[in-house]
């Protein structure tokens, strides 16, 4: 990556150079997930999650064109709070840096950034993943397709409610990506708790994915890891619910024409509506915490 088009701040330099634990966060959430202030609440404390885990966070996004690694306060301040800050994955990244945009990186853009610079560990709230009606609409997530060809340890609480759960599932399998958990046998179902889909293994302890992750390594698997990790119990929400307040929100959405890269920021708001607040209460919690695990794994990792 051209050095002109890409500036990693000093502390995450030295931590690469040396083989520090290091997480990468996405800006998405930031700029397009979580209302204001919320989205600046949640960026930094999941910054001080990785710290307090005894790694390094990266949070990575798009400032006047340049990609920086390691976005400092005003940075985030900038994607949370100006208008018309774009949202980039792999299709439309160079636009942004061509046009000298503020942008943030989604799942799939923050991976690929990620690993082309040496930073191993990622988190993020949810993956995306297969969109309902996707054998009319062909809508699948680039992170898919990400995460199959560039190998990250990813921590999520699966991939986001909204989407066709199962296809997902499925489509994981099929492009060769481990589903692994951390203390659950199913994968999450992002605002609740389990889906009825098995994990291909779960681990109880920090150190035992660790050391998974290290034989990964040392067979050069070729694709991202998944490491599932549920809402904390307390936070979640009933299934039941969210099916209902997903099932209202899609037929809003229809009603409006609203599709594409517009759809799931509009779905995710009326579900908050519905929720009053409780899915984006929720969605807050989680996205700390996978935080908070990753740079767990990320430093026992380092020791190995």
């Amino acid at each position: 990556m051209n050095n002109n088009q890409i500036k990693i701040n000093s502390k995450i330099k030295k931590a690469i150079q040396n083989n520090k634990p290091i997480v990468a966060l996405e800006s998405t959430l930031i700029s397009h997930g979580l209302p204001y202030p919320d989205n600046i609440n949640v960026a930094n404390e999941s910054i001080k999650a990785v710290e307090k885990s005894g790694s390094i966070a990266a949070t990575i996004g798009i400032i006047n064109g340049i990609i920086k690694i390691g976005l400092n306060k005003d940075d985030i301040e900038i994607l949370a709070s100006t208008k018309n800050v774009e949202k980039v994955s792999l299709h439309n990244i160079a636009l942004s840096l061509f046009n000298k945009k503020n942008a943030a990186t989604t799942v799939a853009a923050t991976i690929n950034i990620a690993s082309k610079i040496g930073i191993n560990f990622f988190a993020t709230g949810g993956i995306g993943g297969v969109h309902l009606d996707s054998e009319y609409n062909n809508d699948i997530s680039a992170d898919l397709t990400e995460l199959s060809r560039n190998k990250m340890f990813v921590v999520s609480s699966g991939a986001k409610s909204i989407l066709d759960l199962e296809k997902t599932y499925e489509k994981l399998e099929t492009l060769g990506i481990p589903r692994i958990s951390y203390n659950s046998n199913f994968m999450p179902g992002f605002w609740y708790e389990e889906t009825t889909y098995s994990v291909d293994q779960n681990f109880k302890k920090i150190n035992d994915i660790a050391n998974y992750l290290k034989l990964i390594n040392n067979l050069n698997h070729q694709s991202s890891i998944l490491i599932f990790n549920k809402i904390p119990k307390g936070k979640d929400i009933e299934k039941k619910l969210i099916e209902k307040w997903i099932f209202q929100s899609v037929k809003k959405a229809e009603q409006k024409n609203i599709k594409g890269k517009d759809l799931t920021p509009f779905l995710i708001n009326e579900i908050n509506k519905l929720s009053k607040n409780k899915t984006l209460e929720a969605n807050k919690t989680l996205i700390i915490n996978n935080a908070l695990l990753a740079g767990k794994i990320a430093k026992a990792f380092s020791l190995i």
